[in-house]
This record gives C-alpha cells, structure tokens and sequence, in this order.
C-alpha cells in the first residue's frame, strides 16, 4: 500500500541521551521518548521519510540509514559557544536568544529548504526545538510540537536571570498555526495555564511501550526484589522520597529491599545518604535487562512531583508488576482507563505508602495478564508512531492550518 509522500525535519537532543538512557545500545530520544530508533523506522510508511537534527558540544556530521537521516550540528562551531547555558547567561530576551542562535536556526533552515520538507516536528521545548520553530517560521513550514516535560517544571534550580529568558522562550511556542501533540491531558491543562491561553488544535497521545516490555505471561516464581524505583536522578522524580522510605521503615521497625536503578553522582551528598540506609542502586539497565529486572519485582514506585507522562510505571505493568505511580504523572490516566486506580498514590503520606506496598508484597499481587493484553493492544509503540506521522500528514496538507496562518 503507497501512502501520500511525507518528508518530515524533526530534532532529537543529546542532553536527554546523557540524562534519559537506560540502554548501553546507540539510541535517540525524539520528541523527548525515549525509543529505539528501529521502533521510528517501523512506524514510517511508504513513501514516507524523516531527519533529525541533533546538536551536539562539538561534532558535525550527517549520516543516512534508511528512510531516517541524521544530522549531527556543532553548537560550538555554530555559536562559538558549546555549552547553551552561557548563551542564556548573555541573554536578556529572545531577540538576544535569537541573535547569539542566528547560525544555528540558519544551518537549520538550510536542511528544511534543501530536503524539502513537508512538516516540521519539534520534540520539547528547550532551545534546540525553538532555534527549528525560528526556521520553520522562516519557511512557512507547518509545525506539530509533541510535547516531552515542561520546561517550566525543570528549571526552577537555575539562577533567576537565566529562568527568566527560558520562561520568555518557553512562552514563544504558543502559536495558533501549530498543532501540539500531548502525552496526557495533565500536560495539555498545565501548558495551557503557563500560556494563559486555550489550545484549540491538539491531540494527546499516550507514550508507547517497547516491545520488550510487552507479551508478560503469569509466572509462579516469587519476586527477587521488593522494591524498586527507576529513573532520572533528578528533582522531579523525588528520588528523596526513598531515603524518606528507608528512615520511615526503620522507624517502624520494618525492613525492605530496595533498589534503585539509575545515573547517580558518588559525591551527591543524596546518594550518600541512600547508600548509607541500605538502598541499592544499580545502573542503567539495556532494555531487555530492564524488562527482566521489573519481572523480578514485587513493586515498582514512582513518586515524581510532576510528569507530563512517566514511562516506567506502565513499563512495569506491562511486564507483570505493579507500579504504586503519583497522581502528578500523565501515565496515572492510563491507570485509570485500565481500571488501575488503586495504585494511584499520594506520596506525601509515607507510612500510607508502605501500607499499600506490605499489601502487594504480602499478596504476591501481580498484574493480570489480561490487562497486560490491554497494553500490548493500544500501546506498542509501532501503532503510536503511526499516530504521529497522521497527524503531520495531516497538518501539513491542511486546509484548516492554512486558515489559521
């Protein structure tokens, strides 16, 4: 079956490969999901094609592989800076920001013009996207944003000057002629609110799952961890919590193993403090590893502050193991439409926690296979890149884009 051609310019970023990977194999991280890229060139269809800009510190290059092209941006020698942090030090405004990134959305610029592309797809909203949203706009490109954290939630440790110009940047993506892709509607109310205003095209579409993680069968084999938490050593995802669990288990006289697979710093003084309560952290796992590491699991934990999604707790359901996931994450609809409600968590209350967790591990619960089913049905990630790819077909031969330009 011949599909109507697409050529779409998309970005991907190699901060959230450093800060995001849980593989030791090369993958990419577009629109902010981490996925492996075979599961994008799955997802494209006949006559369909894609690059993705990545900019990195230092290197230049360009590769094709497929119907995907990469293309690898030095911001160095673009900017002559390697680091954006000191261009949003130099910045009072975006038209400062615009300035100091003038190279950069010009190389840009050239690879839309010179491909030809039909749409451009931006994944997040830190600056690599916007320098693209400044190239696409000088093109007249249509443009679909996807979503992937909020850059509001994540800058709140950065000096106020710098929060400033990100939060003038952040702003700068709200345009009628896009049309924004949502992992959640926690997401779409919460942008909506950072922009004052009401977004009237959109879609949300759930992240997907690996497929990895899909195909659980029930086991009679008991658990070889009690609990776990896997992700990003940062604030949002409340890594603090566990040393709360720890001393609140101690406290109560109670023990638990707990494990904790992610990128820690030795000399975080946090990381310190876990190791010293007991809790074992690993590294990050490849994809498979991990599938394995939840199906050894009694529970898995996520008590992230905010989360426009959250992978691992549906990650974890899917391969047979309950996730106790906060209310302040995307994924936490998904639980709700599965009929998972009751692992839907305030973790203000720790000890109400611990409680929900002894009943679990107790029980020997685990997930059903038939909701397991339900996952596999609606979430592999194939069937959610094909989405994707509608939905820039469709924007970029619209006759409703165009009224609104």
């Amino acid at each position: 079956m011949t599909f109507r051609k697409l050529h779409i310019i998309g970005n991907t970023s190699s901060s959230t490969e450093t800060f995001a990977r849980r593989t030791t194999e090369l993958s990419r991280y577009i629109s902010g999901l981490a996925r492996q890229e075979s599961e994008l060139a799955r997802g494209l269809r006949s006559g369909q094609s894609i690059s993705l800009i990545r900019v990195d510190p230092e290197e230049s290059s360009s590769s094709q592989d497929g119907m995907v092209r990469r293309h690898a941006l030095s911001l160095r020698t673009l900017t002559g800076q390697a680091n954006p942090n000191n261009i949003y030090r130099a910045s009072k405004n975006t038209s400062e920001l615009l300035n100091h990134f003038e190279p950069l959305i010009e190389r840009m610029r050239k690879i839309i013009l010179e491909e030809s592309a039909d749409v451009v797809l931006l994944g997040g909203t830190y600056y690599v996207p916007w320098c693209l949203l400044q190239a696409a706009r000088s093109t007249a490109k249509p443009v679909v944003l996807c979503y992937a954290g909020i850059l509001s939630k994540e800058i709140a440790h950065l000096p106020d000057d710098m929060q400033n110009v990100l939060r003038q940047m952040e702003q700068d993506f709200f345009d009628k002629s896009i049309f924004y892709i949502f992992p959640s509607d926690l997401t779409r109310k919460t942008v909506e609110g950072i922009f004052g205003k009401r977004i009237l095209n959109f879609e949300i579409i759930f992240n997907g799952v690996p497929e990895e993680f899909l195909g659980y069968r029930e086991s009679t084999k008991k658990p070889e961890f009690q609990v776990a938490f896997v992700g990003r050593f940062t604030s949002v995802k409340n890594p603090e919590f566990l040393l709360e669990l720890a001393e609140s288990l101690k406290q109560m006289g109670k023990q638990m193993d707990i494990r904790m697979v992610t990128r820690a710093e030795e000399n975080n003084p946090l990381v310190k403090q876990l190791r010293a309560r007991g809790v074992v952290i690993l590294p990050p796992m490849d994809t498979s590893s991990l599938g394995d590491f939840y199906r050894k699991t009694g529970v898995v934990i996520s008590p992230s502050v905010f989360e426009t999604y959250g992978n691992v707790p549906l990650e974890a359901v899917s391969s047979g193991t309950p996730a106790l996931v906060s209310r302040n994450m995307g994924v936490s609809e998904v639980f709700s439409m599965l009929g998972l409600t009751d692992l839907i968590t305030d973790f203000s209350d720790v000890r109400a926690v611990i409680g929900k967790m002894e009943q679990i591990l107790v029980k020997g619960v685990r997930v059903p296979v038939e909701i397991a089913n339900k996952i596999q049905e609606g979430f592999a990630w194939p069937k959610i890149i094909t989405r994707y790819m509608d939905i820039c077909a469709n924007w970029a031969f619209s006759e409703k884009r165009k009224t609104v330009i």
